[in-house]
């Protein structure tokens, strides 16, 4: 979004730079790969709020068993209708509490990934070896594919991460990932394959379904409030690509 003075820049950065500037095609690559970003953002910030919400409150149906699917779907409803009329009011005022939230959630999904591992099929962490995913592919061919969209919730969301960089450092989010989320997401989904293996027909919610004994309404709430947090990222990365986009029309149209 913005040119920094070539002397500023090394000098093989500044040599791509004029190639790139020179070249037609390479310009008008970047404007596609440009509106093709920007428009996986905005559909994105419509999917995922829905999806993780509606994921969350689906744990009633492990709770409570006879519930219908009316009364999840409004819940959901009801909670997305609440959290975008709050957007004109500010989030910073409820942002202090997304941290902390955050930091429960995952250390629930540690917890959880490191039970089911000591109860459960501890060989799963043969997953880590890339090779079956390699054989999955082979084995399913165009099918394997196709099932990757159902891992998609798994790393939907990324994009929020980029946003929040304008709020912290990058070794911030970099030591954040690295050192607590990423290994606590690794102990969630292992954990969860473990319990899995051991119990087939879990694999329709496999978080809640995997929950220790005594943890399941704990585990609803933090997960209904973390899906809002994560719900609320994405809507304020979806604002930002919105807010940079007018104000680079408005440059453009009004030159200094």
């Amino acid at each position: 979004m913005e040119r920094f003075l070539s002397g500023d820049l090394g000098q093989p950065n500044r040599q791509v730079r004029s190639g790139i500037e020179k070249s037609a095609f390479a310009r008008g690559l970047l404007k596609t790969i440009g509106v093709l970003a920007v428009s996986m953002v905005m559909s994105d910030g419509v999917l995922t709020p829905a999806q993780s919400v509606l994921g969350a409150v689906q744990g009633l149906t492990v709770i409570k068993p006879d519930i219908s699917n009316a009364t999840v779907v409004g819940a959901t409803c009801g909670i997305l209708v609440f959290l975008f009329l709050i957007q004109p009011l500010g989030t910073h005022r409820i942002a202090s509490a997304f941290a902390p939230i955050v930091i429960i959630w995952l250390a629930f999904n540690a917890c959880f990934g490191i039970y089911n591992l000591v109860h459960f099929d501890h060989s799963v962490l043969k997953a880590f070896s890339p090779g079956f995913a390699f054989e999955f592919l082979i084995r399913n061919k165009t099918d394997g594919w196709r099932m990757l969209g159902g891992v998609l919730l798994a790393f939907t969301g990324v994009e929020a991460l980029f946003a929040d960089l304008g709020a912290f450092s990058r070794r911030a989010i970099q030591l954040s990932w690295l050192c607590y989320t990423f290994p606590c997401l690794l102990l969630a989904y292992i954990g969860q394959a473990a319990y899995i293996s051991a119990h087939p027909g879990a694999y329709t919610n496999p978080f809640f379904n995997a929950a220790p004994p005594g943890t399941l309404y704990p585990a609803l709430i933090i997960a209904v409030l973390a899906a809002i947090v994560a719900s609320q990222a994405i809507i304020t990365a979806t604002f930002q690509v919105r807010r940079h986009r007018n104000h680079s029309r408005s440059c453009h149209a009004n030159p200094v």
